[in-house]
């Protein structure tokens, strides 16, 4: 099991490209904000909160799309790395974790 972990958090291996968004964008611009409210620290309530002069949906919507990736990143790693050889007693295809 150490090694499979070892494999999931390898520096040099990369699951997927970054986006790059081309500057002077909408999007550019939100994600920009995004990446520095979720760097800056904890405080949730400040990462999440709307930037003056945005609109709501635009907001939501960059965040909801990068949940999303970020999930489905963490699903298909676990899936990758998660097998009934790998991992018996939780495989969660065929049994339920006791």
């Amino acid at each position: 099991m150490s090694i499979a972990l070892k494999q999931v958090f390898n520096k040099d291996k990369t699951f997927r490209p970054k986006r790059k968004f081309e500057p002077g964008t909408q999007r550019f611009e939100l994600h920009k904000r995004a990446q520095a409210s979720l760097n800056s620290g904890v405080d949730l309530k400040a990462a999440v909160q709307l930037p003056s002069g945005e609109d709501q949906n635009d907001w939501v919507a960059v965040h909801v799309v990068d949940f999303f990736n970020r999930i489905n990143l963490i699903y298909g790693t676990i899936c990758e790395f998660c097998t009934e050889r790998t991992c018996p007693l939780c495989c969660g295809l065929t049994r339920q974790p006791r």
